[in-house]
C-alpha cells in the first residue's frame, strides 16, 4: 500500500510539473494601427495607422492603465483615460476607456493585438482597430 501511495504522489508531482502558468505579455509602451468604425449618424469610416494611438503607461501583473490619443476634426488632440486587465492564459486583453466605452480583443503576438469597441453613448459607436507596438 505504501508504494502505491508513492507512486501516486510521484504522479501527481510529475503532472503538476507540466502545469505553469501563462506568459503575460509586457504591454507597456505606444501602440497605433489602422481601424474601421461606424458612428450613428456619421456612418462608416476607415483610418489607416497614425490617427489613433493607445499608450500603456504601467503594468502590474495582469493589470494595465494608460490613456488613448487622437485627433479630433477641428485639430484638438482628444486624450481619455483607459484601464483594462490581460486575461489569464496571456492572451485576450479588455479595456474600459473612462466615459468612453470598452474594448476587448486578442493579443497576437508581443507587439500586435486587435480590439472591437463599443459604446453605447449616442451616438452609438463601435470599431474594430489593429494595434503595432511604435516603441
Amino acid at each position: 500500500m505504501k508504494g502505491f501511495l508513492a507512486f501516486l504522489l510521484v504522479c501527481v508531482f510529475v503532472g503538476m510539473a507540466g502545469i505553469s502558468t501563462a506568459d503575460i505579455p509586457d504591454l507597456v509602451g505606444n501602440w497605433t494601427g489602422p481601424y474601421v468604425e461606424y458612428n450613428a449618424g456619421q456612418g462608416f469610416s476607415e483610418q489607416e495607422e497614425g490617427v489613433y494611438f493607445i499608450n500603456i503607461t504601467e503594468q502590474q501583473d495582469r493589470i494595465i492603465v494608460g490613456y488613448s490619443s487622437y485627433s479630433k476634426s477641428d485639430g484638438t488632440e482628444e486624450r481619455v483615460d483607459l484601464a483594462g486587465v490581460v486575461s489569464a492564459d496571456g492572451t485576450e486583453i479588455s479595456l474600459a476607456e473612462q466615459n468612453n466605452g470598452y474594448s476587448t480583443g486578442k493579443i497576437i503576438s508581443a507587439d500586435e493585438f486587435e480590439l472591437t469597441y463599443l459604446s453605447d453613448k449616442d451616438p452609438i459607436s463601435v470599431a474594430i482597430d489593429r494595434f503595432f507596438r511604435i516603441n
